[in-house]
């Protein structure tokens, strides 16, 4: 099934950019005559654009890779449609104003229920925590994700009281270059999530054929005689919560798939082959340089470029324009320290990664002896499955860390770029 811009939008769950607009209803006939292009199904891109042919067909697959995901923005993301059809940059966009402040008004109340529906989701991985090995991890990037979500509300709110004398330009870099930016970061953090989720799911699977085979060895054991029907009990009480916590999981995994596909054009029941996210690449880091990047990150802020061509609106002389250059320092200040703070998260995560990875090759060589024991009889089939587990544990680690590890080069990488929260 082809991607189709018709149907609807339904809140965020993991990323922070979604506006979370109603998707508007495109006519074949219409979309034709405004673009020209459309396929055998109606599959129409956005005016505008400027991919090749060649291009567009592979956007146009139901096939979905990380990679993709800036030109999937560009083309076919509704609430990115909405905001080009808003702006238009001109020298007369001040005309747009009123239109514009009117549909953020909307678009923050969406946020909003966004952000709350995020909180219910991090309160439940949080419940994990004990249970399931990575669940300190998912919980932690869920409550990150939570926060920027609430940010990204407020920032609305303030876009639409800020709009009243801004030059094209200022309005070209609020409304098209920090959502572009807004939108194709959420979306990425939205597939590690959702890759994250289906690894944590992965692991309960793994921990619910031990934890059924324990409960099976336990009635066993109290037939004849070798347990109480208390320790049978507690052990149906862990497969029975372990169940619920899976199904649970379950759920908010497609909750996040859906909020993936529709974020990036597809609509919310499609199921498109959703492809691994990079491997962590440890070269990347060797040119991360947070006194060398600052610069760049300074420069490329989208707060402080606003800031500065909002300069040019205040008289020299005047309070207001003093006050703004000392925010506007202050807010590089903050651009340079934030940029050390993220590049040692990456190293934070490289080294909880190399961590995992030697846990895992020593439980490797566990799994070596505990096969051989299986094969001559002198262990047991439970304690052969609780090996098992163990490897399987480790593995997700690994994995899991090399997740989180690609999020913080990309989060630096975004800093770098400027799309950077900023408290001022």
């Amino acid at each position: 099934m082809k991607r189709n811009l018709t149907g609807r939008v339904i809140p965020a769950a993991l990323a922070f950019a979604l506006a979370a607009a109603p998707v508007t209803s495109f006519a074949r006939t219409k979309a034709v005559e405004a673009t020209g292009i459309a396929d055998e199904n109606g599959f129409v891109s956005q005016p505008g654009n400027e991919y090749d042919d060649a291009t567009m067909k592979k956007l146009a697959d139901n096939v979905l890779e990380y990679d993709e995901i800036g030109k999937l923005v560009e083309v076919y993301s509704p609430t990115f449609k909405t905001l080009k059809e808003t702006y238009s940059d001109k020298k007369d966009a001040s005309k747009d104003v009123a239109k514009l402040k009117s549909q953020l008004s909307d678009k923050s109340a969406s946020i909003l229920d966004a952000a709350d529906q995020m909180n219910g989701m991090t309160d439940q991985m949080k419940d994990l925590i004990g249970m399931l090995p990575t669940a300190p991890t998912t919980y932690a990037q869920l409550v990150y994700n939570s926060e920027l979500l609430d940010y990204q509300a407020e920032q609305v709110l303030l876009m639409g009281d800020s709009l009243t004398q801004i030059s094209p330009e200022q309005m070209h870099i609020k409304v098209i270059d920090a959502n572009r930016a807004a939108l194709e970061a959420g979306a990425q953090s939205a597939m590690i999530g959702y890759k994250q989720l289906l690894l944590n799911e992965e692991s309960l699977e793994s921990g619910l054929t031990l934890l059924a085979a324990v409960y099976q060895s336990t009635q066993n054991q109290a037939a004849n005689g070798l347990a109480t029907q208390s320790q049978v009990l507690s052990a149906r009480q862990q497969l029975e919560s372990t169940q619920a916590t899976k199904l649970t999981l379950t759920a908010n995994e497609q909750k996040l798939r859906q909020t993936l596909c529709t974020m990036l054009g597809w609509k919310y029941d499609a199921v498109p082959e959703i492809r691994d996210v990079p491997a962590a690449d440890l070269a990347r880091i060797d040119g991360m340089n947070p006194e060398k990047d600052k610069q760049a990150a300074q420069d490329n802020n989208f707060t402080i470029r606003y800031n500065v061509l909002d300069l040019d609106n205040k008289d020299a002389g005047s309070v207001e324009y003093q006050n703004l250059q000392r925010t506007i320092k202050q807010e590089k200040e903050e651009v340079s320290s934030s940029l050390v703070n993220l590049y040692n998260d990456v190293l934070q995560k490289r080294n909880e990664l190399q961590t995992a990875k030697a846990a895992y090759e020593l439980e490797k060589t566990k799994m070596e002896t505990a096969e051989r024991k299986w094969q001559l009889g002198t262990i047991g089939r439970l304690e052969y499955m609780q090996q098992q587990n163990a490897l399987k544990t480790k593995e997700i680690a690994v994995k899991t860390g090399d997740l989180a590890l690609f999020q913080a080069m990309e989060t630096y990488d975004w800093a770098v770029k400027g799309n950077l929260k900023l408290s001022q």
